[in-house]
């Protein structure tokens, strides 16, 4: 993958206007990242379609909509509709009963058939907590036990933090890592418990790194994404 493939940037505005006006500007992104903010706009199949026109047809989409479990056949109409729409990745959390996560995994998996696209992530852990508010627990442990119990049931890759993205590439060698936390040398954290530079991120691990507010709230957002693929790029040499 080149650099620039492995940046998501989260389009966490409140209209479709808004979000199709960033991926014409950052047109050195190509991976953009919709979550439950856009999801009350509306017309989320609409949306895709835009964005793909936008890029013609190029670039990547991560639905960061954390579903956390329906009907068999709602999971599927949604993963094909996805899919034909340059969905790369949907993202998963577990049910409170094992079970619903695990046939929902496996009614995504029905739909995507021999395609390769979607792709299933799961959260272990948010970014911005601790595990139960205690700091002297095993906050990687915990990461790697929970994702590797996701895997099992059917994902195919994690999303990931700080340390915990160097003990899942470790115990999880082959799970694709996405890694949100992630803030130039310099920046302010914000609500993340467990952050990583953009070169760290790469070197303990992760495959995708997800950077929103540093670019957004840039004077220059382009060139703030510029300097993280640039990272991302030396890093990775």
């Amino acid at each position: 993958m080149e650099a620039k493939d492995r940046l998501i940037f989260p389009l966490d505005v409140s209209t479709h206007d808004e979000a199709v006006a960033l991926v014409d500007r950052l047109d050195n992104v190509s991976f953009f990242k919709i979550g439950l903010q856009l999801l009350l706009a509306g017309d989320l199949y609409g949306l895709l379609a835009r964005m793909r026109a936008a890029r013609g047809g190029q670039g990547a989409v991560f639905l960061d909509l954390k579903i956390a479990g329906d009907i068999g056949n709602t999971i599927i109409e949604f993963v094909r509709g996805a899919g034909r729409l340059g969905a790369r990745f949907i993202n998963f959390v577990e049910a409170a009963d094992a079970a619903i996560t695990t046939n929902m995994l496996a009614a995504g998996r029905a739909a995507r058939g021999e395609a390769t696209v979607p792709q299933f992530l799961a959260v272990p852990l948010p970014s911005s907590l601790g595990r139960a508010g205690d700091p002297a627990s095993d906050v990687d442990g915990y990461i790697v036990g929970r994702g590797r119990a996701m895997l099992a049931a059917g994902c195919d890759g994690l999303v990931v933090s700080g340390s915990a993205i160097g003990a899942c590439r470790r115990a999880l060698p082959d799970a694709v890592l996405v890694s949100p936390g992630v803030r130039p040398a310099g920046a302010a954290r914000d609500d993340h418990a467990r952050w990583t530079t953009p070169a760290e991120a790469v070197r303990l691990g992760a495959d995708y790194l997800v950077v929103g507010r540093p670019i957004r709230n840039a004077r220059d957002p382009r060139d703030a994404a510029q300097r993280i693929i640039d990272e991302i790029d030396a890093a990775s040499g």
